[in-house]
């Protein structure tokens, strides 16, 4: 949106070859919790659990190819695939979704969007960029609280609408999926798995990959709807 932020915007993320995918999600995340109630309360009262659960189901149903968020948030000090999962894939996996939840649900859907070639939804993208708007409001309002105590309460609230939405969001995020692996299955294709770096990211922004070939990243005029990326949650 020009000249400002626009926390339901859906445009596409500008280089995420992403939008040039050819399949869609068999559920998009608002209509998650009718596709599946169960998992969706599951994912709301134990996300950390149900992220687990889902990373499993996502990898074929077997760790043997985990890596700590699947390699899609390496950086410079950090480098998946070297920090014991090969031995200890539950107990790092355990690890991941205790201390980086937001991380761990995401790059479960950065994994299944991937080797399953699923574009973004625009309405996902609204969600997910409404969620990290709250969470940066949430951080403005506590830092005027530390120059003005007056701010104190606003911010109290405003983080505590932040937490909800974030609850709902990641576990819609979950459910929808859980129901891609359990209602539309289809082979995993390795080869294409962390080949992008996620949305958002300074690799993406630069054009870089992510740990495959980049050959067949699509041009920018063949993507289509939407995306974006930071916050608590990451795009698309």
């Amino acid at each position: 949106m020009s000249g400002g932020y626009n926390c339901l915007d859906a445009s596409p993320v500008p280089g995420d070859p992403r939008y040039g995918y050819q399949n869609t999600w068999n559920t998009g995340m608002v209509n998650a919790p009718c596709a599946d109630p169960c998992c969706c309360l599951a994912s709301l009262l134990f996300p950390c659990c149900s992220a687990m659960y889902v990373r499993k189901e996502v990898l074929g149903g077997s760790l043997e190819r985990y890596k700590c968020c699947q390699g899609y948030y390496d950086c410079m000090c950090f480098k998946a695939g070297s920090l014991g999962e090969e031995s200890m894939p539950e107990v790092c996996l355990c690890l991941e979704a205790l201390l980086c939840e937001a991380c761990s649900i995401s790059s479960s859907r950065f994994f299944i969007m991937d080797t399953r070639s699923i574009q973004p939804d625009p309405c996902d993208t609204r969600l997910i960029r409404l969620n990290n708007f709250l969470v940066l409001l949430s951080c403005v309002c506590h830092i005027l609280a530390m120059i003005d105590d007056t701010f104190d309460s606003i911010a109290d609230l405003v983080e505590l609408i932040s937490d909800i939405v974030y609850a709902i969001v990641s576990s819609c995020m979950l459910t929808q999926t859980h129901v891609e692996v359990k209602n539309a299955p289809r082979p995993i294709d390795w080869s294409k798995a962390n080949l992008y770096p996620r949305s958002g990211s300074k690799q993406m922004r630069e054009g870089g990959g992510g740990g495959g070939d980049q050959r067949d990243i699509p041009s920018q005029n063949m993507m289509g709807g939407g995306g974006g990326g930071g916050g608590k949650l990451t795009l698309p």
